[in-house]
């Protein structure tokens, strides 16, 4: 018998530890303390015979196994990392210089661990790391006490940004032990986007640290764009490798299959994630004006990357286009990686456009629910693809996004938005980007004939709200023959009625006008300028 130890890592509540601060660098701080904790810090508490040989980037050395080690990390990624150590007292050894280091450097981070014996001769691993994962790891998070801070005794004052009791002075202001550790690896997060994404330090942007660099105007109104985007079916394809791989014979061979996948994932993110940065780093090109209204400041942040799961902040009218981009990179990045085995992933995304200094919080949670709002469309539909959803924020949010669109966009007629949307042109529904696009490039068109025309438009969404007599209607007043048509959209009669039976075509669109800059369309006149330039110098 060959016993061995599987040891699970995960973390709880990153949610509130990430975006729980209404100050940009603070919630860089958590993503990279959260990072740092399930990557770096695993890998230098390991023994000292392990597989690792890179602590920074996590690079490992496939040829050593734990046949002739202490450890061997078998993948770190999608939120977990799961080890081989040869005995429970390295396993426990291990845990006790992981969670020390994580109690002393990330106050505030709860970090879970599992351990679970197996005997290699004759358990299926694949099994062994399911029933870890899903089983031992979900009963202890269950199981945990909450942590209680000490709210302070005798004469205290709060932290400017958690309440909690301050033990220092950051920038003039109080802050506790959390909000001190956050601030202390700025300079590891930079260096860590910078080594991810290189093309903004070769363009000699400044990386923005706080919510206003992202494209603020004094005395206007300002908006954000909180995105965040999550794989499809990820698990479906991590429980598909444990299926294949279900023998105590073949426990090496799933060690390598989940491993590549976990690491073509992270590459394929990545990959889709640059791609969001090179669009915006074209437009800053070939668009001077553009980069000197953001005072060369790159207006995106990214703030989770390195797996699936992104999120990332942007000035407010340039959300849906880099979102969209990343949806696109993603399905493209994974067809081309070998464990992908030429079949794209697909992904969701949620777009929430609020105000600059709107709650962050608040803010990143709308995203997540409109992700999940994409994702129940696709179940609904029984469609295998990528979708996006997205919600403008103009004053405070209150109740579910449900609510919210039963509220403010709900009509006798029918529904006024036609979101969630799918990503590519489909034969199943008409609501899809490019037919939302066809129709909002009408509209903001500078040589079309709705642009400059505010009153036109306001009428025609105050038209589309009393339904298709009162658009008939709106079309006799102002002597136009049809609104804006997309070809794609194969319902008779809704260039003249507005609707395309129980949902409004045009109400997204017009309400996107003022929330949507096309950063695609400026690269490619750019490009096409400069080929024309190119031609006619020869």
């Amino acid at each position: 018998m060959t016993e061995y130890v599987l040891t699970a890592i995960d973390t709880t509540q990153i949610q509130g530890y990430i975006f729980g601060s209404n100050r940009l660098q603070e919630n860089i701080g958590g993503s990279e303390l959260v990072e740092m904790a399930t990557r770096q810090w695993v890998y230098e508490a390991l023994p000292a015979a392990h597989n690792v040989v890179n602590m920074t980037t996590g690079e490992f050395d496939n040829r050593r196994t734990i046949d002739t080690l202490d450890a061997e990390v078998i993948y770190a990624g999608g939120g977990n990392t799961v080890i081989l150590f040869k005995t429970i007292d390295l396993a426990r050894a291990f845990t006790g210089r992981l969670t020390r280091r994580v109690l002393k450097e990330a106050p505030g981070l709860e970090v879970v661990v599992a351990h679970r014996r197996f005997d290699w001769e004759r358990e299926a691993l694949s099994q062994v790391v399911s029933t870890t994962l899903g089983v031992d790891l979900a009963r202890k998070k269950q199981n945990r006490m909450p942590p209680m801070p000490l709210l302070g005794l005798g004469v205290t004052v709060p932290c400017a940004s958690t309440g909690l009791v301050a033990s220092g002075i950051v920038e003039k202001k109080p802050v506790s032990l959390e909000i001190r550790a956050k601030t202390k690896v700025q300079d590891q997060s930079t260096a860590r986007l910078k080594a991810k994404l290189p093309q903004i330090e070769r363009g000699n942007w400044d990386i923005p640290r706080d919510f206003d660099d992202l494209g603020r105007v004094k005395g206007e109104d300002s908006y954000i764009a909180v995105v965040h985007a999550d794989g499809n079916g990820i698990g479906r394809r991590v429980d598909a490798i444990a299926r294949r791989y279900d023998t105590p014979q073949r426990n090496r061979e799933y060690i390598e299959a989940i491993r590549t996948f976990s690491q073509s994932l992270e590459r394929a993110a990545t990959q889709a994630l640059s791609s969001v940065v090179d669009l915006m780093a074209g437009a800053f090109i070939a668009d001077a004006e553009l980069a000197n209204r953001h005072r060369q400041k790159f207006p995106l942040r990214p703030i989770v990357f390195g797996g699936d799961d992104v999120t990332f902040v942007c000035h407010g009218s340039y959300g849906l286009s880099l979102a969209v981009r990343y949806l696109e990179a993603f399905e493209e990045a994974t067809k081309n990686e070998p464990a992908f085995e030429g079949k794209p992933a697909y992904a969701c995304a949620g777009v929430a456009l609020v105000k600059t200094h709107y709650p962050f919080a608040r803010a990143y949670r709308l995203s997540e629910e409109l992700c999940r709002s994409a994702k129940q469309m696709l179940k609904e539909e029984k469609i295998d693809g990528s979708a996006l959803d997205w919600h403008i924020a103009m004053s405070g949010i209150t109740g579910s996004l449900e609510a919210i669109r039963y509220r403010e966009y709900t009509v006798r007629q029918g529904e006024l938005h036609m979101r969630p949307v799918l990503l590519r042109a489909s034969t199943h529904s008409w609501r899809n980007w490019p037919t939302f696009y066809t129709l909002l490039d009408q509209f903001i068109d500078e040589d079309g004939e709705w642009f400059d025309r505010r009153n036109k438009v306001k009428a025609l969404r105050e038209a589309l709200r009393d339904g298709p007599a009162a658009v008939q209607e709106f079309l006799r007043t102002y002597q136009l023959r049809q609104l804006p048509r997309a070809p794609a959209i194969n319902v008779s009669g809704y260039e003249t009625t507005g609707w395309a039976g129980d949902r409004c075509v045009y109400f997204d669109a017009i309400e996107m006008m003022d929330f949507f800059t096309d950063l695609e369309k400026r690269v490619q006149a750019f490009k096409h300028s400069s080929q024309e330039a190119e031609h006619d110098g020869l």
